[in-house]
């Protein structure tokens, strides 16, 4: 008896390609076979998919994990169990792998992913695992410095060039997974790395064979990082683009961050969908929608007419052939753990790219970034990772949120033991 699994009669959108009516045949978590349901023959277990629509499951290569209880992040609700949980939460949606920037407090996030690749963490239905460790910010004499509000004590506050060498030496040691820094004022309220300190940063972690993602706000501050050798920036510029930084992301294959919906006026229709209301209290609902109406018409973050910028910055640049990657800065305001990620595809559909392009930038090209060859479409030899839809994102993006089943590495995902886990807690 064959051991395979044939899903047949679906749309695949396999990254570049679509399929209608399709099959994919998988053997031991892999994809063996991809065609015509009609040209591939049944061995074993036959699953209808018709009237269905699979796509490969996200990647996601930037959030925070760990910090998120119901719809607020802080300090206090950090644990290894929520940093768990969260990954169970991830899987739910349809994300098979999250990369966390720089928020791991006391190497939780490291003690998860060693525990997950050494395959003794005895949880499944779990999203794989990337981290930075604890990530890199100037200190701000008298006051908090800039990193993230919900975790300004566990990011590491660099006080010159030859400390902060010693400091991603000791992440290298530690086997992260890239290496995260903040050049970023807020506004001008905090104080921001000087060049000797992010340079030395850049050029000790790329000692250690590490990619380094910048966090910038500023054009400028954009070009100074990319001139320093960052491999990453993990925003759009707000202040806008010159030809000069499109030369230089394009020269240096620098990778560009998306990060929209976090500084999207996010409405508040999303919080009545049952993908989203269902696995979250509603008192926790409610509070981040009275959150919402109170901020409105503007975003959570910075201001509309700072996001319709973005919004023709993203345009640009993708016209311009420069390196965007997806992402959806998880975890925190509106950046619900899980949804975050559909809802970062919405306001790149939103904002002028095709719906297959910003699923591929959420798949195929965000798994190359963090180079795994072994995921991101679904083509012959990558894991069986898939998400089936009850409906075509190709036609309204906001389908990616209707989901029948999610599959990680060939095995079902039990979202509805997860729900009710998450309703009995």
């Amino acid at each position: 008896m064959s051991d395979e699994t044939v899903y047949t009669g679906a749309r695949l959108i396999t990254g570049e390609q679509v399929l209608d009516d399709a099959a994919l045949v998988v053997r031991d978590g892999v994809i063996r076979q991809v065609g015509a349901t009609a040209d591939i023959g049944a061995e074993g277990t036959v699953v209808s998919l018709r009237g269905k629509t699979v796509i490969p499951a996200i990647v996601n290569p930037h959030g925070h994990i760990g910090y998120m209880r119901g719809t607020t992040s802080d300090a206090s609700f950090y644990s290894r169990a929520n940093v768990v949980d969260h990954l169970h939460r991830l899987a739910y949606y349809g994300v098979s792998t999250f990369q966390s920037l720089g928020t791991d407090r006391d190497d939780t996030e490291l003690a998860v992913r060693d525990d997950q690749r050494a395959g003794t963490l005895g949880e499944r239905d779990v999203a794989q695992l990337f981290t930075a460790g604890a990530g890199i910010v100037a200190p701000t004499p008298g006051d908090t410095n800039g990193g993230p509000f919900f975790a300004a004590d566990a990011v590491h506050e660099a006080t010159g060039p030859d400390e902060v060498r010693a400091f991603v030496r000791g992440l290298a040691a530690k086997r992260v997974d890239a290496v995260k820094f903040w050049l970023d004022s807020r506004h001008g309220t905090k104080e921001k790395l000087g060049p000797e300190i992010y340079e030395a940063v850049i050029d000790e972690a790329h000692a250690h064979g590490l990619t380094v993602a910048a966090h910038i706000y500023t054009l400028e501050e954009a070009k100074a990082v990319i001139r320093a050798g960052a491999d990453i920036i993990a925003h759009l510029p707000r202040t806008g683009i010159d030809d000069e930084l499109i030369r230089l992301l394009k020269d240096n294959n620098v990778a560009v961050f998306t990060s929209m919906a976090i500084q999207r006026p996010p409405g508040e229709d999303w919080l009545d969908e049952p993908a989203f209301a269902d696995i979250l209290p509603r008192d926790a609902v409610e509070s981040l929608r009275a959150t919402i109406r109170e901020k409105a018409p503007e975003p959570l973050f910075d201001t509309g007419e700072a996001y319709r910028g973005m919004e023709q910055t993203l345009v640009a640049l993708a016209d311009a052939g420069v390196r965007l990657i997806f992402s959806a800065d998880t975890g925190l305001l509106a950046q619900i753990i899980g949804f975050a990620e559909h809802r970062e595809l919405e306001a790149l559909v939103a904002a002028g790219l095709s719906p297959q392009a910003a699923l591929r930038l959420a798949t195929e090209v965000s798994a190359d970034l963090l180079g795994l060859a072994d995921r991101g479409s679904l083509t012959v030899g990558k894991r069986a990772d898939f998400v089936v839809l009850d409906e075509d994102p190709l036609r309204d993006i906001t389908a990616t949120r209707r989901i029948a089943d999610v599959y990680l590495e060939g095995v079902r995902v039990d979202r509805e033991g997860l729900r009710k886990g998450w309703h009995n807690a």
